[in-house]
């Protein structure tokens, strides 16, 4: 059995997608506590720590704030510009996957994005062929509505993410994959997965088709939902129901509270949260505040969130001491995905001249200073890369004669389909363009907002070369991601990717037990991959963002998930 004491500190995921207009909102303004006599003060203040309440080894990190002169404190509100997709027009299906604000998950990962700790489940066991995994839970973890959670709601939410009539794409996309009936699920062979097995109340277990070595990694990565609220809902339906658009159900330190369309909407505290009441009373989110809106509001100080930092906002905050910034390298990066569906792309020397056209040392060096390097490969685990890879340098000569021994038709104009519309990546954008326009290849950019792009780009597949972000920590995801198929809606395989090798041995590695022939398959998966330019990876950046310095204990995770993640039961309000 392996059982895990679950760490000191509070996780969370703050999901800043698809943000609206820059727009100043109505949201109420911070109120300052009301004057206390001493007797109401010792019931508001956390009992003073024995012991350092910081590791002092953390102080100056650049992924945690930590406040060595005050303790920690119960009380205040936190306020953000931006707020999750799925208040901005989606629905926390699609956009919430592992959010600590008002769910919990199975189990959670640490910052270094591998560790696993507990977080529903105290214990689990996986038996010696690595296809039965049984997870013990916890009996003291209510919903928001008091309702118990119990292994029936466990099995339900995965089942949520499997069912592909939801929109939400985490059964398709992960290493759970080889869940025995899983298939059948998803086809409308069965009502349920048979290999989610509730043994009691407390108690769950799955059974797998073949090994997988992801599987705990996945299980830290999607939220459980309340069956008995959402059961008797098609899952078709799911996306358009009230618990998905404005009354989300968790079981989280959060509790959804007011919510005005378009302006501002509040999470309150649980006070009934399993792990302990979150120190903060409240988190606004003000719907539309951002950019250089946002960066004003949080220097006023009405506000103590802004949101992605730009070189210019780097340069401007790194040494303000009433401003921390908190962020690090993403797990991958910006890419160009060429469309291989189209002949146009499936010639892989059209692909390796789109790289040796670009000058992404140099673009990088001008658009992002030092908040950049030039990616090679999305997957950037660096233990699971091979030193081996293809490596493209900077040679429009060579870009040509790849071109033309491919036969390109430097008449024809391609579509560049992008998300990214501010200031800074419309200046990328266009150095690309002008770069391509060099060799021969003529480019027509196209803007669209986030779901746009996703119906054009994944539901419509009509494209000729899209940007977007992000990659991988982890080294399976090379076949969940890159497969043959792994084509929407089966996974992510934007660019539609195929090369049978390339399959079989990303494949069996995700199988494989012993991890010097794992990593060795991997190695060469990560060779095929950058030799044939099955992507374009161009920029590997590094994602700060500014907080007011008195939010304490604000940590920050970028390895995995390209969402800052943040950590918001444990946060505190500095102060006297």
């Amino acid at each position: 059995m392996m059982s895990i004491t679950r760490k000191q500190v509070g996780f969370a995921i703050f999901l800043v997608l698809l943000v609206g207009l820059l727009a100043a909102c109505a949201a109420p303004a911070a109120t300052a506590p009301a004057e206390m006599d001493e007797e109401e003060m010792g019931e508001e203040m956390a009992e003073e720590p024995a012991e350092l309440w910081y590791d002092p080894e953390d102080i100056g990190s650049s992924t945690i704030n930590v406040c060595p002169d005050s303790p920690p404190k119960y009380g205040g509100e936190v306020i953000v510009a931006g707020a999750a997709g799925a208040m901005t027009g989606s629905n926390w299906f699609i956009f919430s996957a592992a959010d600590h604000y008002l769910w919990n998950q199975l189990i959670d990962r640490d910052t270094d994005a591998v560790t696993i700790y507990p977080d529903v489940a105290t214990s689990w066991e996986v038996s010696d062929d690595g296809l039965t995994y049984t997870f013990h839970l916890r009996d003291d973890v209510r919903f928001h509505d008091g309702e118990p959670l119990t292994a029936e709601d466990v099995k339900y939410s995965l089942e949520i993410f499997f069912h592909p009539d939801t929109g939400a794409s985490h059964g398709r996309t992960s290493g759970l994959d080889q869940l025995v009936g899983a298939e059948a699920f998803e086809n409308g062979e069965s009502d349920d997965i048979s290999g989610i097995k509730v043994l009691d109340d407390y108690t769950l277990e799955l059974n797998l088709v073949r090994a997988r070595s992801s599987v705990l990694n996945n299980m830290a990565s999607f939220n459980i939902w309340p069956k008995h609220l959402l059961e008797g809902i098609p899952f078709g339906e799911l996306g358009e129901s009230e618990y998905a658009v404005r009354n989300p159900v968790g079981s989280g330190p959060f509790i959804m509270g007011e919510f005005e369309p378009d302006q501002y909407y509040i999470l309150e505290a649980n006070e009934d949260y399993y792990a302990g009441r979150p120190y903060i009373d409240r988190i606004i989110f003000r719907i539309g505040l951002s950019g250089a809106t946002a960066f004003a509001a949080l220097e006023n100080g009405e506000i103590h969130m802004a949101g992605r930092v730009t070189p210019v906002e780097y340069e401007r905050y790194k040494d303000d001491p009433d401003i921390v910034l908190l962020g690090g390298l993403l797990g991958g990066g910006m890419t160009v995905w060429a469309n291989q569906n189209k002949p146009l792309w499936q010639d892989a020397r059209v692909r390796q001249a789109l790289i040796h056209a670009l000058d992404r040392e140099s673009m990088a060096e001008a658009y992002y200073g030092e908040l950049a390097e030039v990616l090679h490969l999305r997957l950037t685990n660096p233990e699971f890369v091979s030193p081996n890879i293809t490596k493209y340098d900077y040679d429009p000569d060579r870009a040509r004669e790849l071109l033309a021994e491919a036969g390109w038709d430097s008449e024809q104009e391609v579509n560049f389909i992008t998300y990214y519309q501010d200031d800074q990546n419309k200046r990328i954008h266009a150095a690309m363009q002008q770069y391509w326009a060099e060799v021969g290849v003529d480019v027509e950019l196209v803007y669209l907002d986030g779901p746009a792009w996703v119906a054009r780009v994944y539901d419509n597949d009509d494209f000729d070369l899209s940007y977007g972000c992000c990659g991988w920590f982890n080294p399976d995801q090379l076949r969940l991601s890159l497969g043959c198929d792994r084509s929407w809606p089966a996974g992510r395989n934007v660019g539609h990717y195929c090369n049978e090798e390339f399959d079989a041995l990303s494949e069996a590695a995700m199988s494989e037990p012993d991890p010097e022939k794992r990593k060795e398959m991997i190695y060469r998966a990560t060779e095929i991959i950058t030799a044939e330019a099955g992507e374009v990876p161009v920029f590997w950046p590094t994602r700060y963002f500014a907080f007011s310095a008195d939010v304490c204990n604000n940590i920050m995770r970028q390895l995995d998930n390209p969402a800052a993640d943040r950590y918001p039961n444990r946060w505190y309000l500095a102060g006297e």
